[in-house]
């Protein structure tokens, strides 16, 4: 699920009051997060260190700050498009200045299946992975990148996302969800409930609270995507006896041959949560239970469904439209670093 800064209109114009805009703290914040996460930097770095040829010509998809853009010109790309939407990409093209490599990497400011470049790339990368791998939408992303932007035999940085699941105890993030299902001085706050259950909920899972084994539901080669949306079902044994909350999701992402990170339980990647899919109710298990858990998405990965069933899957949970009340830290437009 995607979630967008907002830049406010002419104000002029909408007739609004002058508000402090937080928008250059919110960059500096979503940013900083991204940059000092030492796994995913080194391992972009290592894999365009090993994917790109001198002279290739390269295009990153969500370029962020930039970092992937000039980790292309290390590895010795002889121009690089840079492809942002919105006021980042200006934040790109002076960190590029300052650099030294302006003369080599090209700022788009433009969504990326809008931009159009003046040749065509021996090099995708983008580093727009969800928490829980596809909900930034890097299906869309890459199969229209791979086919405007990118040479036929053309290489993909990262190569393939991996979504896995668990059924998890999650008995704080439950807490949370029900909480608003009281009354607060008396008044009926409970549609707020309604939409969190309706919701994925970013949060840190302990290992402990996983119960099931973690299985992959969908696994997709960003080489031969076919469709913008992803589903699959696991079934999986119970570790212990729990009380099930709802499901533990996380992604694995191979980055290039050899290398690959992952958010799984313990968090090694700091800039990345887990994501939480909340049960109706919750469900007692009993070491040994077969569970089956159903994931779905649609509209490119923008809205979300999921079941957890004992043997058999259960009926779907739809994330609502609206924007879910624990955002995700993830940031804005398709940005990634």
């Amino acid at each position: 699920m995607l979630v967008h800064i907002h830049i406010a209109p002419d104000r002029a114009r909408c007739h609004t009051p002058p508000v402090y805009d937080d928008l250059p703290a919110e960059l500096f914040d979503f940013h900083h997060s991204l940059l000092v996460d030492e796994v995913r930097t080194t391992s972009f770095l290592r894999a365009l260190l090993q994917q790109i040829r001198p002279g290739d010509v390269v295009v990153d998809l969500g370029t962020g700050t930039g970092i992937l853009s000039m980790f292309a010109v290390i590895a010795g790309a002889s121009r690089v498009y840079a492809i942002e939407h919105g006021p980042m990409a200006e934040v790109a093209r002076d960190i590029a200045r300052r650099n030294g490599v302006d003369n080599r990497v090209t700022i788009i400011n433009d969504w990326s299946t809008e931009a159009k470049l003046p040749e065509l790339a021996d090099v995708l990368v983008t580093e727009t992975i969800g928490n829980i791998g596809f909900e930034e939408g890097i299906l869309t992303w890459v199969l229209d990148a791979t086919k405007r932007l990118l040479k036929p035999d053309g290489t993909i940085v990262p190569e393939r996302i991996s979504l896995v699941a668990a059924a998890v105890e999650s008995r704080n993030d439950y807490a949370e969800i029900a909480r608003l299902r009281r009354p607060v001085h008396e008044l009926d706050f409970s549609t707020l409930s309604d939409l969190a259950s309706h919701s994925i909920l970013w949060t840190d899972l302990s290992p402990v609270s996983v119960v099931t084994e973690p299985a992959i539901v969908t696994s997709v080669d960003l080489a031969a995507i076919e469709q913008q949306d992803v589903a699959g079902s696991i079934t999986v044994n119970a570790r212990r006896d729990a009380l099930v909350h709802g499901i533990g999701c996380w992604f694995v992402a191979e980055i290039a041959p050899g290398i690959s990170m992952s958010n799984q339980p313990p968090t090694a990647t700091p800039s990345w949560n887990q994501g939480f899919l909340p049960l109706p109710e919750p469900l007692q298990v009993e070491a040994g239970d077969r569970l089956t858990i159903e994931i779905q998405s649609g509209g490119g990965c923008s809205r979300w469904g999921w079941s957890l069933g004992l043997g058999e899957a259960a009926a779907l949970t739809w994330t609502t439209s609206m924007t879910p009340l624990t955002p995700p830290p993830r940031g804005p437009s398709v940005a990634a670093w």
